[in-house]
């Protein structure tokens, strides 16, 4: 049993939101661990099924009901068994300020603190889902969002405009450049970043370009990798280690970065996707 849709945000909602999603699906023993791929959002994930365990740390560890996904920087595993509900939330990377705090870290899998508020709505989508009313749910939480959205202040400004052209460009773009475009300096472009995402705009640059390769390699397996590294502006050993396994790259740019090595810092930048539409509708 497998149910999976992806519903498109209300125009409020769109310079935060990128998706709402569901999923619902029973895990047997001989089919019960899942890959999580690293993507440019930060995800909120109400569980109200069997309970998830991500492996590889030491011991595995539950993941909370209610869980904030950062942005990740490497694949990981999650393992369940029985059925799984969920309803979630994909926000752009700028876009959890309005509605969540603290910010999720990056590579975090952290339970959310929840006020009286957002308890209720959350008890609120539990029942839409034990009915499997699972477009009711989405609903009820799209009006919570939509009514905190229109009485927070929130105006991500410049981060906004900086990571559309991110994505834009699909994350080949300097952080130099793109600070002066927005009529920054480095220093101010990245500090905003951190207040408003958490990561500075080079890693967001990094996850975009290896979002783009993934989508590229699901829609065309049989794509050639070493045109595709380069025109996603991998180069030299970087590109070889891409040939190797495209799940590394993320890994291996973080950990080989100018900056990791203690060289001069190499400021690059990244790219953007607007859901479009009007209200809550299925994406196709």
């Amino acid at each position: 049993m497998l149910k999976y849709q992806e519903f498109i945000p209300h125009p409020v909602l769109q310079d935060c939101v990128k998706r709402f999603w569901i999923l619902e699906r029973a895990y047997t023993a001989q089919a019960c661990i899942e890959e999580v791929v690293p993507n440019a959002c930060v995800e909120l994930i109400l569980n109200f099924g069997s309970p998830s365990v991500q492996l590889g740390s030491t011991p595995p560890r539950e993941l909370p009901k209610v869980c904030l996904v950062g942005l990740q920087s490497q694949p990981f595993l999650v393992q369940a068994s029985g059925v799984v509900k969920i309803v979630a939330v994909r926000f752009f990377a700028w876009g959890v300020l309005p509605f969540l705090k603290p910010l999720a870290e990056p590579n975090s899998t952290t339970n959310v603190e929840l006020d009286e508020a957002w308890g209720q709505v959350v008890t609120q989508v539990a029942a839409k889902v034990e009915t499997e009313k699972y477009q009711q749910a989405v609903e009820e939480l799209e009006a919570f969002l939509i009514g905190k959205r229109l009485t927070t202040w929130f105006d991500p400004g410049q981060v906004r405009e900086a990571a559309k052209r991110l994505y834009e460009t699909k994350g080949q773009v300097r952080v130099a450049d793109l600070a002066a475009s927005r009529h920054l300096s480095v220093r101010q472009l990245q500090r905003q970043f951190a207040e408003t995402t958490g990561v500075s705009p080079k890693r967001l640059a990094r996850t975009i370009r290896f979002e783009t390769i993934r989508n590229r390699l699901m829609c065309e397996p049989d794509a050639n990798l070493t045109d595709l590294a380069y025109e996603c502006g991998y180069t030299d050993h970087e590109h070889v280690v891409f040939l190797q396994s495209p799940s590394s790259m993320l890994d291996y740019t973080e950990n080989n970065s100018p900056r990791s090595k203690g060289g001069k810092r190499d400021e690059e930048a990244h790219h953007d996707l607007r859901p479009s539409g009007e209200g809550l509708r299925r994406s196709t």
